[in-house]
């Protein structure tokens, strides 16, 4: 393993057991203030109910807004459609690789919609259901790197070791699913969770970035690239604001890696290559009515 991995990996571990997290017995209160703003009136949102963290203005108003405009979900089945239409129809594994990826990507959002935004939400806030959303929330972060895991390697020609570390990012998600339903909530839980995170991202994922760059394949350099400013976000959970903080750059920088995963999937699939053979051939025109029969 490089150096520059070790360094993240030992950062993370640090980070694990020096910053618990701050689960507390008391009862927050989560009734709303009124705070005078410009003259005008803003509704200041109640905190965490496990952790009584104050909730900045606009966490979860990404996610919010993919989740209750569909955007995503539309834009996943567009992808989906689209790597489909190049495929072969007896190609199951590729296709199921391809729907994992969105579904994954899907949940994630849906359930950070629930935990950031319950006190938008019939349900409300609570410390039962932030608890419950709490461990899905997990589960659906090591998701999206095991599916990324499974797609690339298979990209890259699927060699023994892109096999392991595929058998490993499924380990690995399996110990968070375990952790998350049956030890959190207690502190080695979340420990032992992000541990796994860590290992994922950076001894996985990083590892299959190293021989993609010995590969034709190079875009796993920069799926890497986009996800890593996030993963940097959430382990120094920096930069704290009461509007826009650390966990909104963390959200936009997954999104972005995701976004980044399925258009050189596409591009590796060939959609966009007659594009660049014609020339003038439209780039809309392709994505439009390629999905056609």
């Amino acid at each position: 393993m490089r150096s520059p991995q070790l360094v993240l990996l030992a950062a993370c571990a640090a980070h694990s057991w020096a910053v618990p997290p701050t689960l507390t017995k008391r009862s927050p209160s989560l009734r709303s203030r009124h705070l005078a703003v410009s003259g005008g009136i803003v509704e200041e949102r109640p905190p965490y109910a496990l952790s009584g963290l104050e909730r900045p203005t606009h966490r979860g108003a990404v996610m919010g807004f993919l989740h209750n405009t569909g955007a995503w979900y539309a834009l996943s089945a567009a992808y989906v459609a689209a790597a489909l239409k190049q495929l072969q129809p007896s190609s199951f594994y590729p296709s199921f690789l391809r729907i994992a990826l969105v579904a994954a990507s899907s949940y994630s959002i849906y359930i950070s919609d629930c935990y950031h935004n319950a006190d938008k939400r019939r349900e409300g806030v609570s410390e039962e259901g932030e608890l419950a959303v709490l461990r899905k929330d997990y589960l659906g972060i090591s998701l999206i790197l095991s599916t990324n895991t499974w797609l690339w390697a298979h990209n890259l020609g699927g060699s023994p070791v892109l096999n392991k570390l595929c058998l490993a990012a499924t380990a690995c998600t399996a110990n968070v699913a375990f952790q998350s339903f049956c030890v959190v909530n207690r502190y080695i839980g979340h420990v032992l969770i992000k541990l796994t995170f860590a290992t994922q991202f950076v001894a996985i994922l990083g590892t299959l970035c190293l021989i993609a760059a010995k590969s034709p394949i190079s875009a796993c350099a920069w799926i890497y690239a986009a996800y890593a400013p996030g993963f940097v976000i959430y382990a120094t959970k920096f930069p704290k604001n009461k509007k826009w903080g650390y966990h909104e750059w963390f959200h936009l920088s997954v999104l972005t890696g995701n976004l980044v995963s399925m258009g050189f999937d596409l591009g590796v699939l060939g959609l966009f290559a007659p594009c660049v053979a014609e020339g003038c051939a439209s780039l809309a025109s392709r994505l439009t009515f390629g999905l056609l029969p």
